[in-house]
């Protein structure tokens, strides 16, 4: 009985293969004529493209087409984010009209354009960087970075330090109550019952195209206080993030110094860099 019954199992296996075999066989004849059917049309696509592939851009792609992005010089897959098509010259001269309409300020009114820091590494002679303020296009938040220059007292920039260098981004200044970048607090001026601590973003009118921009770290959507960076190099992804009001006029050597000269431990400055002195010329 025992053996029937594997005699039996095997002829049905047998009999499944055949027939899975031939169903195969016959489907490859009507593959080929499709081919052949589509080769034959004029301006026809080969037929490995009559699915999607990835140049149409897909759903979930990222960056729709990207291959077509890639192939004309847009950048593509693997150059999403940070690297993609953007005119420095042309952000650079909208700079320039920002910055320039600072000219039609009323003499009388006596508003600066210009603030001072004074850095000291490590205890040394300090050097000076004077930065240019778009006071004219955003006026609350270069009046707050001034206010703050000029504050003598506790809550000013005097005394504060350089609590963190970004090698690839800047240098990162103006923890005013804990001095290590986990709080900050805008000039009381600009404080409001609901808002103590911080103001709204003004606008993003000034683009981080290259070294010496001055910008506001806020953690969040108006969210400005006293926190502020220094670029040293082109931060495309601050822009529409942070509000950058300034960029440095005089000093810039300084800036590069301590970011390429000073040894850092996961960001962090090992030796004391402190703006010894600050305010408006």
């Amino acid at each position: 009985a025992i053996t029937m019954t594997m005699t039996t199992m095997t002829n049905i296996l047998r009999t499944n293969a055949t027939r899975v075999w031939s169903r195969q066989s016959n489907l490859v004849p009507a593959i080929s004529s499709r081919v052949a059917m589509h080769s034959c049309v004029d301006n026809a696509q080969p037929a490995s493209t009559s699915f999607r592939s990835m140049a149409t851009g897909t759903r979930g792609a990222r960056g729709h087409g990207w291959l077509k992005k890639y192939r004309a010089g847009l950048g593509g897959r693997h150059l999403q984010g940070r690297w993609h098509f953007r005119d420095v010259d042309e952000l650079n001269a909208v700079n320039d009209q920002v910055f320039s309409m600072n000219d039609a300020l009323n003499k009388e009114d006596n508003i600066p354009t210009e603030a001072y820091l004074d850095i000291s590494v490590a205890g040394e002679v300090p050097r000076r960087v004077v930065i240019e303020l778009a006071s004219a296009a955003l006026p609350k938040t270069t009046e707050n970075f001034r206010l703050l220059c000029e504050e003598k007292d506790e809550g000013g920039y005097e005394s504060t330090l350089v609590y963190k260098i970004e090698k690839t981004v800047g240098l990162c200044f103006g923890d005013v109550i804990m001095n290590d970048g986990s709080d900050g607090r805008c000039h009381p001026k600009f404080g409001t019952p609901n808002s103590p601590f911080a103001f709204e973003d003004e606008g993003f009118l000034v683009s981080h195209t290259g070294p010496g921009i001055v910008s506001m770290m806020s953690p969040g959507a108006h969210r400005n206080d006293s926190r502020f960076l220094i670029t040293t190099t082109d931060a495309a992804q601050l822009d529409g993030r942070f509000v950058a009001f300034g960029r440095v006029k005089d000093g810039m050597d300084v800036i590069n110094d301590i970011a390429t000269g000073v040894f850092t431990k996961r960001g962090r400055p090992t030796v004391e860099i402190k703006v010894v002195g600050c305010g408006v010329p």
